[in-house]
Protein backbone atom coordinates (compact mmCIF):
# COMPACT_ATOMS: atom_id res chain seq x y z
CA UNK A 1 0.00 0.00 0.00
CA UNK A 2 0.62 3.69 -0.68
CA UNK A 3 3.52 2.67 -3.70
CA UNK A 4 3.28 4.10 -7.04
CA UNK A 5 1.55 1.98 -9.43
CA UNK A 6 2.86 3.57 -12.26
CA UNK A 7 4.03 6.67 -14.19
CA UNK A 8 1.90 8.49 -16.88
CA UNK A 9 3.88 8.52 -19.95
CA UNK A 10 2.85 12.46 -20.92
CA UNK A 11 4.05 12.41 -24.09
CA UNK A 12 1.22 10.12 -24.77
CA UNK A 13 -0.92 10.83 -22.79
CA UNK A 14 -4.88 11.92 -24.00
CA UNK A 15 -4.75 15.07 -21.53
CA UNK A 16 -1.42 16.18 -22.27
CA UNK A 17 -2.54 19.47 -23.56
CA UNK A 18 -4.98 19.38 -20.35
CA UNK A 19 -2.62 19.27 -17.94
CA UNK A 20 -0.78 21.84 -19.40
CA UNK A 21 -3.15 24.27 -19.75
CA UNK A 22 -4.46 23.93 -16.24
CA UNK A 23 -1.06 23.85 -14.95
CA UNK A 24 -0.21 27.12 -15.72
CA UNK A 25 -3.14 28.40 -14.30
CA UNK A 26 -2.36 30.78 -10.59
CA UNK A 27 -4.91 28.33 -9.31
CA UNK A 28 -5.76 25.16 -11.27
CA UNK A 29 -8.25 23.64 -8.72
CA UNK A 30 -11.92 23.09 -9.70
CA UNK A 31 -14.65 22.48 -6.91
CA UNK A 32 -18.33 20.96 -7.31
CA UNK A 33 -20.54 20.76 -4.58
CA UNK A 34 -23.49 18.74 -4.43
CA UNK A 35 -26.36 17.00 -2.44
CA UNK A 36 -25.69 13.59 -1.66
CA UNK A 37 -28.15 11.31 -0.16
CA UNK A 38 -27.15 9.77 3.13
CA UNK A 39 -30.00 7.77 4.87
CA UNK A 40 -28.63 4.21 4.58
CA UNK A 41 -25.48 5.17 6.18
CA UNK A 42 -27.26 7.31 8.88
CA UNK A 43 -29.57 4.38 9.65
CA UNK A 44 -27.09 1.97 9.33
CA UNK A 45 -24.79 3.93 12.06
CA UNK A 46 -27.73 4.19 14.43
CA UNK A 47 -27.98 0.48 14.33
CA UNK A 48 -24.63 -0.32 15.10
CA UNK A 49 -23.58 2.24 17.58
CA UNK A 50 -20.24 3.23 15.02
CA UNK A 51 -19.90 7.05 13.91
CA UNK A 52 -21.78 7.97 11.20
CA UNK A 53 -19.07 10.65 10.14
CA UNK A 54 -16.03 7.88 10.33
CA UNK A 55 -18.56 5.55 8.51
CA UNK A 56 -19.10 8.44 5.47
CA UNK A 57 -14.57 9.43 5.30
CA UNK A 58 -14.42 4.86 5.24
CA UNK A 59 -16.56 4.85 2.25
CA UNK A 60 -15.79 8.38 0.58
CA UNK A 61 -12.18 7.25 0.68
CA UNK A 62 -13.05 3.73 -0.59
CA UNK A 63 -15.51 5.07 -3.76
CA UNK A 64 -12.33 7.74 -4.24
CA UNK A 65 -9.88 4.90 -4.76
CA UNK A 66 -12.11 3.34 -7.68
CA UNK A 67 -11.60 6.15 -9.69
CA UNK A 68 -8.04 6.58 -10.70
CA UNK A 69 -7.78 9.81 -11.81
CA UNK A 70 -8.64 10.78 -7.63
CA UNK A 71 -4.66 8.56 -7.35
CA UNK A 72 -3.03 11.26 -9.66
CA UNK A 73 -0.25 13.45 -7.95
CA UNK A 74 2.15 15.60 -9.14
CA UNK A 75 5.92 15.00 -8.11
CA UNK A 76 8.44 17.33 -9.60
CA UNK A 77 8.09 16.73 -13.06
CA UNK A 78 6.39 13.05 -13.28
CA UNK A 79 2.46 12.20 -12.80
CA UNK A 80 2.04 9.20 -10.58
CA UNK A 81 -0.59 6.93 -9.93
CA UNK A 82 -0.65 5.81 -6.83
CA UNK A 83 -1.98 1.82 -5.62
CA UNK A 84 -4.29 3.39 -2.86
CA UNK A 85 -5.06 6.39 -0.85
CA UNK A 86 -4.69 7.92 3.00
CA UNK A 87 -7.59 9.28 4.86
CA UNK A 88 -6.34 12.97 6.24
CA UNK A 89 -8.66 14.72 8.11
CA UNK A 90 -9.56 17.56 10.78
CA UNK A 91 -10.51 16.74 14.77
CA UNK A 92 -12.59 19.13 16.48
CA UNK A 93 -11.50 20.16 20.65
CA UNK A 94 -13.77 21.50 23.04
CA UNK A 95 -11.80 24.84 22.70
CA UNK A 96 -13.10 25.31 19.17
CA UNK A 97 -9.86 24.96 17.29
CA UNK A 98 -8.80 21.33 15.48
CA UNK A 99 -6.09 19.35 14.79
CA UNK A 100 -5.09 17.58 11.70
CA UNK A 101 -5.30 14.01 11.99
CA UNK A 102 -3.78 11.12 9.59
CA UNK A 103 -6.24 7.83 9.80
CA UNK A 104 -5.10 4.36 8.77
CA UNK A 105 -6.95 3.14 5.94
CA UNK A 106 -7.90 -0.40 6.69
CA UNK A 107 -10.68 -2.03 4.09
CA UNK A 108 -13.34 -3.37 6.74
CA UNK A 109 -14.90 -0.77 7.89
CA UNK A 110 -15.49 -1.22 11.28
CA UNK A 111 -11.77 -1.91 12.20
CA UNK A 112 -11.18 1.20 10.15
CA UNK A 113 -13.73 3.46 12.58
CA UNK A 114 -12.55 1.75 15.54
CA UNK A 115 -8.83 2.85 15.21
CA UNK A 116 -10.04 6.28 13.76
CA UNK A 117 -11.80 6.62 16.64
CA UNK A 118 -9.16 6.35 18.77
CA UNK A 119 -7.29 8.60 16.86
CA UNK A 120 -9.37 10.66 17.44
CA UNK A 121 -9.84 10.22 21.60
CA UNK A 122 -5.76 11.05 21.50
CA UNK A 123 -5.41 13.78 19.42
CA UNK A 124 -8.43 15.75 21.13
CA UNK A 125 -6.44 15.98 24.23
CA UNK A 126 -3.52 17.95 21.95
CA UNK A 127 -3.12 21.29 21.22
CA UNK A 128 -1.40 22.79 17.74
CA UNK A 129 -2.03 21.48 14.65
CA UNK A 130 -0.55 18.07 14.95
CA UNK A 131 0.74 18.22 11.37
CA UNK A 132 1.16 14.27 11.58
CA UNK A 133 4.56 14.04 12.98
CA UNK A 134 6.23 15.33 9.88
CA UNK A 135 5.13 12.48 7.61
CA UNK A 136 4.02 13.43 4.37
CA UNK A 137 1.42 11.19 2.48
CA UNK A 138 1.41 11.90 -0.94
CA UNK A 139 -1.49 9.59 -1.94
CA UNK A 140 -3.51 11.59 0.80
CA UNK A 141 -7.62 12.98 0.53
CA UNK A 142 -7.65 15.92 2.42
CA UNK A 143 -10.54 15.53 4.24
CA UNK A 144 -12.71 17.92 6.28
CA UNK A 145 -16.31 17.21 8.39
CA UNK A 146 -18.24 20.62 8.53
CA UNK A 147 -21.28 19.31 10.51
CA UNK A 148 -22.65 22.90 11.63
CA UNK A 149 -23.06 23.99 7.74
CA UNK A 150 -25.55 22.75 5.40
CA UNK A 151 -23.27 24.96 2.81
CA UNK A 152 -23.90 25.26 -0.83
CA UNK A 153 -20.71 25.99 -1.99
CA UNK A 154 -17.03 25.57 -0.10
CA UNK A 155 -13.44 27.07 -0.92
CA UNK A 156 -10.27 25.23 0.14
CA UNK A 157 -6.85 26.72 0.99
CA UNK A 158 -4.23 25.12 -1.21
CA UNK A 159 -0.55 25.67 -1.54
CA UNK A 160 0.49 26.77 -5.25
CA UNK A 161 4.04 27.00 -4.71
CA UNK A 162 4.74 23.46 -3.11
CA UNK A 163 2.90 21.86 -6.38
CA UNK A 164 -0.25 20.79 -4.19
CA UNK A 165 -2.22 18.21 -6.39
CA UNK A 166 -4.22 16.34 -3.76
CA UNK A 167 -8.08 16.35 -4.00
CA UNK A 168 -10.22 17.75 -0.87
CA UNK A 169 -13.41 16.62 -0.17
CA UNK A 170 -15.73 18.07 2.38
CA UNK A 171 -19.17 17.13 3.68
CA UNK A 172 -21.71 19.40 5.50
CA UNK A 173 -24.85 18.84 7.81
CA UNK A 174 -27.31 16.62 6.85
CA UNK A 175 -31.12 17.92 6.67
CA UNK A 176 -34.54 15.98 5.26
CA UNK A 177 -35.48 16.26 2.45
CA UNK A 178 -38.95 13.94 2.24
CA UNK A 179 -38.73 10.51 3.84
CA UNK A 180 -34.61 10.75 2.65
CA UNK A 181 -31.24 12.61 5.05
CA UNK A 182 -29.32 14.16 2.39
CA UNK A 183 -25.92 15.56 2.88
CA UNK A 184 -23.97 18.57 1.04
CA UNK A 185 -20.63 17.38 -0.16
CA UNK A 186 -17.50 19.71 -2.22
CA UNK A 187 -15.18 17.70 -4.16
CA UNK A 188 -12.16 19.81 -5.47
CA UNK A 189 -9.50 18.58 -7.57
CA UNK A 190 -6.52 19.78 -9.84
CA UNK A 191 -8.16 20.43 -12.99
CA UNK A 192 -5.10 19.26 -14.98
CA UNK A 193 -5.55 15.61 -12.89
CA UNK A 194 -9.08 15.45 -13.93
CA UNK A 195 -12.82 16.97 -15.31
CA UNK A 196 -16.87 17.18 -14.21
CA UNK A 197 -16.58 13.67 -15.64
CA UNK A 198 -14.52 11.95 -13.21
CA UNK A 199 -16.08 13.92 -10.36
CA UNK A 200 -19.23 12.79 -11.74
CA UNK A 201 -17.72 9.16 -11.55
CA UNK A 202 -16.94 9.42 -8.23
CA UNK A 203 -20.71 10.49 -6.87
CA UNK A 204 -21.95 8.08 -9.19
CA UNK A 205 -20.61 5.23 -7.00
CA UNK A 206 -20.41 6.73 -3.78
CA UNK A 207 -23.38 4.63 -1.76
CA UNK A 208 -23.98 6.48 1.44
Amino acid sequence: MNQIEKIIDKENWNRKEHFEHFSAFDDPFFGVTTNVDCTNTYQYAKETGLSFSLLVLHRIITTACKVEEFRYRIEGDKIVCYDSLSPEGTVARADHTFSFASFEYDANEIVFVQKAKAEIERLQHTTGLNKGGGVYRPNAIHYSAVPWINFTDMKHPTSMRSGDSIPKISTGKYFKEGDRLMMPISITCHHGLMDGYHVGRFLELLEL
